[in-house]
């Protein structure tokens, strides 16, 4: 009895073994195991449905923003969109391939920190680049395989003559889809007034969605998607019958009220 007596400590308890340093590399790596696996199961359903939700809910906001907004009648030619300020949001995004229902905010810049990262913005202009109903090329950022957001993850869903409508305080701007390539990181002249398509420079007007490639597998190469743009309707006249069609959440409490003007 003496030696089980003196194997207890004072409060009557057994001692506790010693973990072994296997034990807590164990313990480490099931619990490293267990974030990862947390990470995998959280990261898709941020970026595709809460931020997906966010965007559609702020973008509606923006709308009714401008439709509140007293503004001169649009009466000749396509307005030019005034220049924003860095990190400001001046548009919204609409792309019925990317989704029935996606809408995401444009901003001025393509900073990762105070705009491509934040669920609330998303996607980034060039700001060396054209804007909305100017000649040139109109070049926009988003990540496609970003932690955070994926703003043009469903680049890939494009096919030629698919609609992209920008819509801003003056109205939408309707562009089709043309065509898609892949380049390397350092060729930058996809960003130049007018890139590599067929058409006019000085006259013809571009859209240019830039963002990495391959999806999900990192950024060693981008994918570049151009737009052509095809015409120009004023808010007045509510949104393009067209995106109506292919996304009839837009006509809840709004209905066209004219034609297209090009």
């Amino acid at each position: 009895m003496t030696n089980v007596t003196e194997s207890r400590n004072a409060g009557g308890r057994r001692r506790r073994a010693r973990l072994s340093p296997l034990t807590v590399i164990g313990e480490l790596l099931l619990l490293g195991g267990l974030g990862v696996l947390g990470y995998i199961v959280w990261q898709p359903w941020h970026t595709g449905l809460a931020v997906t939700s966010k965007q559609e809910a702020l973008s509606a906001e923006r709308s009714a923003q401008w439709d509140a907004q007293e503004r001169p009648q649009q009466t000749d030619g396509v307005p030019v969109t005034a220049k924003p300020d860095p990190a400001e949001d001046f548009a919204v995004l609409h792309v019925p391939s990317f989704g029935t229902t996606y809408a995401n905010v444009v901003a001025e810049t393509t900073d990762w920190w105070t705009v491509l990262n934040l669920d609330e913005k998303g996607i980034g202009h060039y700001e060396n680049t054209q804007l909305p109903g100017e000649p040139g090329n109109f070049v926009l950022a988003g990540h496609r395989s970003g932690p955070l957001i994926n703003s043009f993850r469903e680049v890939m869903n494009l096919r030629v003559g698919d609609p992209l409508f920008v819509e801003t305080q003056d109205g939408w701007y309707t562009y089709r889809f043309r065509s898609i390539e892949y380049v390397l990181p350092t060729e930058v002249d996809v960003t130049n007034t007018f890139p590599r398509l067929e058409g006019s420079p000085g006259e013809d007007q571009i859209l240019t969605l830039t963002t990495c490639h391959p999806k999900w597998a990192g950024s060693d190469e981008r994918a570049i998607a151009y737009s052509v743009f095809e015409g120009f309707q004023p808010r007045s006249a509510g949104p393009p019958a067209e995106l109506l069609k292919l996304n009839p959440t837009m006509g809840a409490t709004q209905a066209p009220r004219g034609d297209q003007e090009a």
